[in-house]
């Protein structure tokens, strides 16, 4: 059984993920809860516990700092850090202390119930670091804040969709999305997007109850040149023998090229 300890200053959420963790998954068990950063230090010292879910702004001291620490006295400990959006700016100074796990708040039944897998299931972390220094999620892992991002373009898709804006909306730098985002799917922002469009064209297609151009709007391309274009680049066939004959196979040669397939 994997312990657990729980650092938040705020008694509700503490108290309710406790409850939450001991009901979902019977093989953790949550010995201990502080509520700032200097009595969590001393818990983690005193249990040694396999994993610290904690915070990052609090009393005394806060969760970055804490973790700093507290690797010293608990070097196996997993650290994963709850946190709100506005809290990703903390992101790179996290992962350069190992963390590789995040918890959104508010964290969902889902939300937890799937950190408590990944967990169950890690093996020794060995860290990995790319050409900033910045320790990474494991292979096959996705941290939140790109799962968030893949919840906005399967959501958004239809829109004018960019980056930026996205990197925005979950208080993050542009670059620090990208670099997340092709690290833990493979693919670039704009490639996946491009795929999320391309499939949902081709489902609209097969059905056949929409105009080529409506397609082309409704999956975010109002140029229906340009649409038909990027189609024809991702499927190696046009979207009007497309249209006309659904079922037959095709190779999406854009995706092999992507992912060097190709």
């Amino acid at each position: 059984m994997k312990t657990i300890i729980i650092i938040e200053d705020e008694f509700r959420i503490r108290e309710g993920l406790a409850k939450l963790i001991m009901r979902l998954d019977s093989n953790f068990s949550v010995k201990g809860e502080a509520e700032d950063g200097l009595e969590g230090l001393r818990l983690i010292q005193d249990l040694q516990p396999d994993v610290a879910i904690t915070d990052i702004r609090m009393p005394k001291i806060d969760g970055l700092e804490m973790i700093a620490q507290a690797k010293k006295v608990s070097p196996d400990t997993v650290f994963v850090i709850l946190s709100g959006y506005a809290d990703f700016s903390y992101a790179q100074t996290a992962m350069r202390l190992g963390v590789q796990e995040y918890l959104l708040k508010p964290a969902t039944i889902s939300d937890v119930r799937s950190l408590l897998e990944r967990l169950d299931s890690k093996k020794e972390v060995s860290d990995q670091a790319d050409t900033d220094g910045i320790c990474l999620p494991d292979t096959g892992d996705r941290s939140p804040v790109v799962e968030k991002a893949i919840e906005i373009l399967n959501k958004d898709y239809a829109r004018p969709i960019r980056l930026e804006s996205v990197a925005d909306r979950l208080k993050i730098t542009p670059q620090y999305l990208s670099n997340m985002f092709t690290r833990e799917t493979g693919m670039t922002f704009s490639s996946y997007l491009r795929k999320i469009r391309m499939g949902k064209a081709k489902e609209l297609l097969k059905k056949g109850d929409m105009k080529i151009y409506e397609v082309a709007v409704a999956v975010g391309y109002p140029d229906q040149k340009y649409f038909s274009r990027v189609f024809h680049e991702y499927t190696g066939r046009s979207a009007r023998d497309y249209y006309q004959n659904p079922n037959e196979i095709e190779k999406d040669t854009y995706v092999m090229r992507e992912e060097g397939t190709l």
